[in-house]
C-alpha cells in the first residue's frame, strides 16, 4: 500500500540529501557530503560520541574546544562514578562475591523485571538522591536495582549503603539537582 502524495515517486533522493552524483560538473567535497552512518551507535551513547566529535572538529586553544573538552570529560567522568556507585552498592549489599552476580542476574523469559514496581522506584530515587541522575547512560542499571528489589533488600537499606558508597551528589550536569530523578 502506497501512502500520501505518490508524486514523490518521481523526484530523485538526491534533491533532499545532497547532490547528484551523476553530475560530472560537480565535486563532492567532504563538509557537503553526508556523514557516514555505517557504525552503529547505542543509544546511551549517542550523547558521548556528539561531545566527542564536537571536540574533535573544533580548532586547537579555541575557548570552544575547551569548552567541548570539559564537557566531555564531564560526561565520561558522570558515567564512570554511575558505574562505579552501582558496583559498590552491590558490593556492599551483597558481599564482593556475590553482588556482581545478583546485580547483573536475568530472570527467565515471561517473568516480570520486578515483583515490587513501587520498590523498583524508591530504590532508583534512593540512588540518585545519593548519588546523582541516573540519566540515559545510567538506565542500563535499571535490572541491578530491580534486582536489588527481588532480593528482598528495604529502599531503606538501599539509602543507607547509598550514603556509604556515595559520599556527595555530584555537581556535573547530570545530577538530580539539575535533571531531577529519573523515577
Amino acid at each position: 500500500m502506497q501512502y500520501g502524495s505518490l508524486d514523490l515517486n518521481a523526484q530523485q533522493l538526491f534533491l533532499y540529501i545532497g547532490s547528484n552524483p551523476a553530475n560530472n560538473k560537480t565535486t563532492f567535497v567532504e563538509d557537503n557530503s553526508l556523514p557516514s552512518f555505517s557504525r552503529v551507535v547505542n543509544q546511551r551513547d549517542a550523547d558521548l560520541v556528539y561531545f566527542w566529535h564536537k571536540y574533535r572538529k573544533l580548532a586547537e586553544s579555541s575557548p570552544e574546544k575547551n569548552d567541548a573538552r570539559k564537557q566531555l570529560l564531564e560526561m565520561m567522568s558522570h558515567r564512570s562514578h554511575i558505574d562505579n556507585s552501582v558496583e559498590l552498592i552491590g558490593n556492599l549489599l551483597f558481599g564482593s562475591a556475590d553482588g556482581p552476580m545478583v546485580l547483573k542476574t536475568v530472570r527467565p523469559a515471561g517473568e516480570p523485571l520486578v515483583d515490587d514496581w513501587s520498590c523498583l522506584k524508591s530504590t532508583v530515587r534512593a540512588f540518585e538522591s545519593q548519588c546523582g541522575s541516573l540519566a540515559q547512560y545510567g538506565m542500563k542499571h535499571m535490572r541491578s536495582f530491580a534486582n536489588i528489589c527481588n532480593a528482598g533488600v528495604l529502599p531503606e537499606a538501599t539509602v543507607k549503603v547509598a550514603a556509604q558508597a556515595c559520599k556527595s551528589i555530584p555537581t556535573n550536569p547530570w545530577s538530580a539537582t539539575h535533571k531531577g530523578f529519573s523515577a
